[in-house]
């Protein structure tokens, strides 16, 4: 008996129906395909597959961009009264950018980036989260400033811990603190806490109380020092392999909606589009030929 492949070719050999009787009793049952032999059993079956083979792939719902992960820690400070903290208070929306900074790190950044690039990507998303510029007749009620770089940041995950911090990893000294053993029961907790220990892309924007507002002494006489109002930290992994150029503008564009926001928990992920990268093909340079070896590659 011939049974066609695929192919169209003839496939000469006993008919399995320990495989194929059960599918197609199913659809003689139900009336899709009316009563046939055994032997034209296996040669159906071979043609769906071939058919469904030949269709193309669906597109996929979620899609194939490569995503990566922004991660943000924001908070509002909250000075101490009485027995606790002073309740969290909105404050003022209109700015004054005061600095921007490169953090110097060694080894530096993959490339250099403009300041005025990070000016103008925070202008843009302060406008779009509502804060305004300060003019001459409107004074700034917070005053803003930035700064970036690569680097280990403080760990959130060891807020609550007592760690020696000048041993190569911290070292804990003690976690039995009650908010910390809570901690470790949380999904993921020990991932996110190695992954918070290395080294990082970063862009900390931190606005301050406006000094023309603030008293010259303190109570007890002494010269008052800035007073911070809140902070943003927007961070990506793997400095060594990634241009913060790239993802600057993600980077304000995800920390920006947490400006004077408290996040209850350590961080918050979000997640964004990988730019896209070029490939500049340039003249092929060979080096300087050893005096005693050989042109190799040539």
């Amino acid at each position: 008996m011939a049974v066609f492949d695929c192919r169209g070719k003839p496939s000469y050999g006993r008919a399995q129906n320990i495989v194929t009787a059960p599918f197609f009793s199913t659809l003689v049952h139900v009336g899709i395909i009316p009563s046939i032999p055994a032997y034209s059993r296996q040669s159906l079956l071979l043609g769906m597959v071939c058919f469904f083979a030949h269709l193309p792939a669906a597109p996929s719902v979620f899609g194939n961009e490569a995503k990566v992960e922004i991660t943000v820690r924001s908070e509002v400070e909250r000075p101490f009264r009485g027995l606790g903290r002073a309740p969290i208070k909105a404050h003022g929306k209109v700015y004054q950018i005061a600095s921007i900074q490169l953090v110097p790190s060694n080894p530096p950044l993959v490339r250099p980036v403009d300041d005025r690039f990070v000016l103008e990507a925070l202008q843009k998303e302060l406008t779009r989260r509502g804060f305004t510029e300060a003019t001459d007749n409107q004074p700034p009620e917070i005053i803003l400033t930035v700064i970036y770089g690569r680097g280990w940041l403080r760990n959130p995950y060891f807020d609550d811990v007592m760690i020696a911090e000048s041993t190569n990893p911290p070292t804990v000294i003690s976690h039995g603190m009650p908010t910390n053993m809570a901690r470790q029961k949380n999904f993921r907790h020990e991932s996110k806490l190695l992954s918070a220990q290395a080294e990082k892309l970063f862009l900390y924007v931190s606005a301050w109380a406006n000094p023309a507002e603030t008293a010259n002494t303190d109570k007890r006489g002494k010269k008052s020092k800035p007073r911070r109002l809140w902070k943003t930290n927007m961070i990506v992994d793997d400095p060594s392999n990634r241009d913060l150029n790239h993802f600057i503008e993600e980077m304000l564009a995800a920390g920006s909606a947490y400006f004077d926001r408290q996040i209850d928990s350590e961080e918050v992920t979000v997640r964004s589009n990988i730019p896209e990268g070029r490939v500049i093909p340039g003249p092929l340079q060979f080096a300087d030929d050893d005096k005693n070896g050989s042109a190799v590659g040539r």
